[in-house]
């Protein structure tokens, strides 16, 4: 298709807005309903399967699901006309780190109501992966009161009917290979339970940030189909324990194990307080058909080295080799650790926290991290931007400040290494971040092992255990607003990893301005109980089933008024008729 050209007689092409491999995705006008839609080119041998098993999506009609308005044929080209949606799909929401754990959750419970519509009807979709589900932004409540539906069931093109004979031949395996369930892959034909394994790999996906079953090339991925797959719980630990049960259960090789899509529902909406309303899930760490890594792991690790030597160069060049050497060593380990860009920054609010004196407070922000490897990398970054920043100032934020001038450190790398580096490595410094790393790491250990009540007596300990290795370490007072904030972010590291509950009550809804609220009742004596009126006989009906039946004459008499009142009344409703 291309833009300008006019499809099935009345569907004008735009833009081109999507595509896989099934079709392309184009935007359209409806020239006959003056309405925006989306129509599919699907292009060859499988362009009639395509048309006569995308019959199944006409049996659909839920909220959930993708409307389907038109289907058709123009030589060896079919085209499927469905409901234009604004919005993206899954997988551009998780790289752009816009889905949270909760959110994921609350769209995986209204996909798992879009399903079982279609299995009670008959319809088993069978290519159900992150880029067949659109969300549409949030558009307030429903009329009654629930949140209105948000995650929809794209691309029914090739879904199959259970009680038709498939189109598809015997042994020919139809939907994308990641995410094919083991009875699908091997030709045997799809059921619920494959779209409920499909779902269960997608979610997986979201919540890990990698594909399980993907790998380097789709031979290597056929044969990953049906072995073991890794608990959730390993790359998401602090997930609840429930909803890593049901994902796993998903993704048993025996369909007749898996729940169904009601049971799933229930557990996915019974986790949903638990989980962080704002935390992103971890974004996509690599596309199909490519390697996937561990979360936190960088694609390019020398890259990132090769762009801070750059820097160190480039800084040199301008004659500033200090401020590149101090930037090169902040900002490269952070790139390397942290995969957000967003985060690189991060460290630098412990110096900023250090002129209150409550630079250790900082280790809260780090304790919230997933992997210890990142809270420890987090909480080094912050003490080196601490000892750094207070040493370039000369003032104490936590740790002394170096014994050399650090005046014109910007221009002379000597002059930063002995004024800036050089406090780094002192016994005091050493103490402190060992410290530092030590009480990130048993922080995050406590949000994730305890309960809420057992992490604010956990937390008030460690805050305690803090201020005395700071003070032992320093060989000297602790600043007196150290201790209020240590207490102080352990409580919002606790009320985050909670999901953010809310702390106040909802408050009482008020009457509107210029009306008075209705006065209260005052309470009676109980009265004695009145009589109760006798109930009157049941009225006569008109025309009682065993009433003799009208004559012919009676009849044709109330058959006449009838076309008379509605021909009155078709006339009174349309003027200018007869």
């Amino acid at each position: 298709m291309v833009e300008g050209e006019r499809v099935l007689g009345r569907f004008t092409v735009g833009e081109r807005i999507g595509g896989g491999g099934h079709g392309t995705v184009h935007r359209a006008w409806d020239e006959r309903l003056c309405r925006d839609v989306a129509v599919k080119e699907i292009v060859g041998e499988s362009a009639g399967r395509v048309v006569r098993e995308a019959h199944a999506a006409a049996r659909l009609n839920h909220p959930g699901i993708v409307t389907l308005y038109e289907l058709g044929t123009a030589g060896d080209r079919a085209y499927l006309v469905s409901e234009l949606v604004h919005g993206a799909d899954l997988r551009r929401l998780a790289a752009a780190g816009e889905l949270s754990d909760r959110e994921l959750a609350e769209l995986g419970a209204e996909l798992c109501a879009a399903l079982e519509h279609a299995h009670d009807r008959g319809v088993v979709h069978r290519d159900l992966k992150p880029d067949n589900v659109l969300v549409r932004p949030a558009r307030g409540r429903s009329v009654k009161g629930r949140p209105a539906q948000r995650a929809l069931l794209a691309d029914f093109g090739i879904a199959a009917l259970d009680d038709a004979p498939t189109l598809t031949a015997t042994g020919q395996v139809v939907g994308t290979l990641a995410y094919m369930s083991p009875e699908q892959a091997s030709g045997e034909g799809a059921g619920p339970p494959s779209d409920v394994y499909s779902l269960g790999l997608t979610l997986y996906e979201l919540w890990a940030g990698f594909n399980p079953v993907a790998r380097l090339s789709p031979a290597a991925t056929a044969r990953a189909i049906g072995e073991p797959v890794p608990t959730l719980a390993e790359a998401r630990p602090e997930l609840p324990p429930p909803l890593c049960a049901a994902i796993d259960a998903c993704l048993d090789p025996d369909p007749a194990e898996r729940p169904g899509t009601a049971e799933l529902g229930q557990a996915l909406a019974g986790v949903r307080g638990a989980l962080h309303p704002d935390r992103a899930v971890p974004p996509p760490a690599a596309a199909l058909g490519v390697a996937t890594l561990p979360p936190g792991v960088p694609a390019r690790p020398f890259a990132v080295l090769l762009g801070a030597g750059a820097a160190a160069l480039l800084g040199s060049l301008a004659g500033l080799p200090g401020l590149a050497l101090v930037l090169a060593v902040l900002l490269a380990p952070a790139a390397l650790v942290l995969h957000r860009v967003r985060d690189w920054l991060l460290p630098a609010v412990a110096p900023l926290l250090g002129l209150a004196g409550a630079a250790p407070a900082f280790l809260a922000i780090a304790a919230r991290r997933e992997r210890v490897a990142e809270r420890a990398a987090l909480a080094a970054l912050g003490w080196a931007w601490v000892v750094i920043c207070g040493s370039a100032a000369g003032h104490a934020l936590g740790v002394p400040p170096g014994a050399a001038d650090p005046a014109g450190w910007a221009g002379s790398g000597p002059v930063t290494l002995d004024a800036l580096f050089a406090p780094m490595l002192t016994s005091t410094a050493i103490a402190v971040a060992l410290t530092w790393i030590g009480g990130a790491i048993l922080l995050g250990l406590l949000l994730d092992a305890a309960s809420p009540a057992g992490a604010v007596v956990g937390g008030l300990v460690w805050a305690g255990a803090i201020v005395a290795l700071l003070a032992a370490a320093g060989d000297g007072a602790p600043a007196p607003l150290l201790a209020p904030s240590l207490l102080a972010g352990a409580a919002w590291a606790i009320w985050d990893r909670a999901g953010r509950p809310d702390l106040l009550p909802s408050r009482p809804v008020r009457a509107p301005e210029g009306r008075k609220p209705p006065p209260a009742r005052r309470s009676r004596p109980a009265a004695a109980p009145r009589p109760r009126r006798a109930v009157p006989p049941p009225r006569r009906p008109r025309n009682p089933a065993a009433a003799p039946l009208a004559d012919g004459r009676i009849r044709a008499t109330r058959t006449a008024a009838r076309h008379v009142r509605a021909a009155l009344h078709g006339a009174g409703s349309h003027p200018g008729l007869p």
